[in-house]
């Protein structure tokens, strides 16, 4: 039996061919196995002989991962919190600095302001009511309209002037240019006398001391125009009134009279401290619409002035005219 095989094995090299082919045969079809990670094996050993590792956390870990990716996020949002703060402050350490700068600045527009109500017609203080620039050209208009009627009703009163119209209505307006020079002449005096106490000497126009005395000394005018004492200046109005018509004495017995002049050299009084003063035209002789009007006996053709009733009144020397004067033509 053993011989047998022996002489079996030692085949041919045909019949070993044979054999050879037949294993090699069965070789090629056993079939390709994949595993999980998708690598080829011949056989079924070296499947076997290969293996794969798959990790898989357990809940420890886990925990671990996203404590870490807690603190992380904390951490961040701490970040994110401090710079949020910190532009917080510089945005309010900039509204504090703005609103210093608002402050500051309406107080100099303030001041400004204030300024130029001292110094300026072209604005008004509505808290003066009466004393106003607007209120006492008004005032002046109403002096011609209404208080200057009441006095020839006076006038008509005496006896000696009872047909004099055209001497009456001189007298009333001797009254408003007197009134005018007189405070004029007061307010002048006034201020060289100061001038005078204080040594100044050159009016400079730059001289930023003077032009601050000079403003205080207007303001103060201003101030006290309702208050200021002016008896002296009536009782001149008068007494040269009185002087020029001496052949009627009965004209120092009219209370009218002694009224109209009170009234005239106060508002003149009021008028003359305004920042550009008010003045009065009476000089010229020409007819010129924006500063006359024409009383209703005049002749409407002729533009020659023959007198007037009631003189223009300007603002500053060279200033626009804010009520016209009334004259004859």
């Amino acid at each position: 039996r053993l011989n047998s095989r022996s002489n079996n094995s030692a085949c041919s090299p045909d019949t070993c061919f044979t054999e050879s082919s037949k294993s090699s045969s069965r070789n090629k079809q056993k079939p390709i196995i994949r595993n999980a990670a998708n690598r080829i094996f011949p056989n079924q050993d070296s499947k076997s002989s290969c293996s794969v590792t798959l990790h898989v956390p357990d809940a420890q870990s886990t925990a671990s991962v996203d404590s870490n990716n807690s603190v992380w996020k904390i951490s961040a949002l701490n970040k994110e919190i401090e710079s949020l703060r910190a532009e917080l402050d510089q945005a309010k350490g900039t509204i504090t600095t703005l609103q210093d700068n608002e402050q500051r600045l309406k107080s100099r527009l303030a001041e400004q302001a204030q300024k130029m109500l001292e110094r300026g017609a072209k604005f008004e203080n509505v808290c003066l009511g009466e004393k106003r620039p607007t209120a006492l050209v008004r005032h002046y208009g109403n002096l011609y309209a209404q208080a200057r009627v009441d006095t020839l009703d006076a006038l008509d009163a005496l006896v000696p002037l009872k047909d004099a119209d055209e001497l009456k209505t001189k007298i009333l307006f001797s009254v408003i240019v007197l009134s005018f020079r007189s405070v004029q002449t007061t307010v002048s005096d006034m201020k060289d006398q100061i001038y005078a106490i204080l040594q100044v000497k050159d009016l400079k126009v730059n001289d930023i001391a003077l032009n601050e005395l000079e403003n205080g000394i207007s303001v103060y005018l201003r101030k006290t125009a309702e208050t200021f004492n002016l008896k002296k200046n009536v009782s001149e109005v008068c007494s040269q009134i009185y002087a020029t018509l001496y052949d009627y004495p009965c004209l120092k017995n009219c209370t009218g009279l002694i009224n109209y002049a009170k009234d005239c050299v106060r508002l003149a009084w009021c008028l003359t401290n305004q920042n550009p003063s008010y003045v009065i035209d009476y000089e010229t002789r020409t007819f010129r619409k924006e500063i006359h009007m024409r009383f209703h006996t005049s002749n409407q053709a002729s533009n020659v002035i023959k007198s007037y009733l009631w003189p223009a009144l300007v603002e500053g020397d060279n200033g626009p005219c804010v009520h016209r004067g009334v004259v004859l033509t």
